[in-house]
């Protein structure tokens, strides 16, 4: 019970603008990491009756994974996501961070379906590849590049928290950052021959509209039906706002859409086509 408690607890909205305001987020964390890790390090998470583990290694990375799969987190977003999808579908996890969208999804889809996981942050892919050994996945490709408009190369920006990376620069000017290959969403299909997903799943930190815009044919595609996307208000750069990634996503045919709220400033959309 007093576990519970305290979970409800570093979870409500209030407590979390709290510690951040007085500077204590990473003292918190800190604490919950010891009373609530996993003593083995492997998270298990029953999943639509499947069973999920991941590598729980630090107090960001136990976060970040109850932050998705936790009552109090993103599980009805995935519990909504998976509803649509069924055996032998592809999906584009795009900003796949440590695995936790992949490797549900994955086992969703089963071995006759594929997951391509998107993910540029150097010690991200290597815990990526680890959960997904831990699973035992063979049906997840893994791309270490990140999606834009253009191919270029640029910056990826990382703050101290797990997940916290963008290409837009939210932090300050001293924040660290790690020099990235990004490749035209479209292009990049096309190239390297991939299959056009039943569903592509974004989650860019605030470079969702280049994201989007940069996969026009393929999100065109009637094979493609559904987009699920973070959209992080106020992260955006300068002259690209929420309405205009709305709008954006509605122009390829994307009709019926779902909200549901994360945080203070950002919240998801499961949009399907008509």
């Amino acid at each position: 019970m007093k576990n519970n408690f305290l979970k409800k607890v570093s979870y409500n909205p209030f407590f979390v603008k709290a510690a951040r305001v007085l500077h204590l987020r990473g003292i918190l964390r800190k604490g919950y990491y010891i009373l609530f890790h996993p003593k083995d390090n492997v998270l298990k998470v029953d999943f639509f009756g499947v069973l999920n583990k991941f590598f729980v290694k630090s107090p960001d990375e136990l976060r970040i994974i109850e932050s998705v799969v936790g009552d109090e987190g993103e599980k009805k977003v995935l519990n909504s996501l998976c509803s649509l999808l069924n055996a032998g579908d592809v999906v584009y996890d795009i900003g796949a961070n440590i695995g936790i969208f992949s490797i549900i999804l994955a086992k969703k889809v089963g071995p006759s379906g594929k997951i391509i996981a998107f993910e540029p942050e150097k010690e991200s892919l290597v815990k990526l590849k680890d959960n997904i050994g831990l699973n035992n996945l063979t049906n997840i490709e893994i791309v270490g590049k990140a999606l834009g408009e253009t191919t270029s190369s640029g910056k990826l920006y990382i703050s101290g928290t797990t997940g916290n990376f963008s290409l837009v620069n939210i932090y300050d000017k001293t924040v660290k950052s790690e020099d990235i290959e990004i490749v035209n969403g479209d292009d990049f299909v096309v190239q390297n021959g991939l299959p056009i997903p039943k569903a592509i799943k974004v989650d860019v930190e605030g470079y969702e509209y280049s994201v989007i815009n940069g996969l026009k044919k393929t999100l065109t595609n009637p094979e493609c039906k559904i987009i699920c996307c973070e959209v992080h208000v106020g992260l955006f750069p300068q002259g690209i706002t929420e309405g205009k990634v709305i709008e954006l996503i509605k122009s390829f045919g994307f009709g019926k859409i779902d909200t549901f709220k994360r945080g203070f400033s950002a919240y998801h959309i499961i949009a399907q086509k008509k």
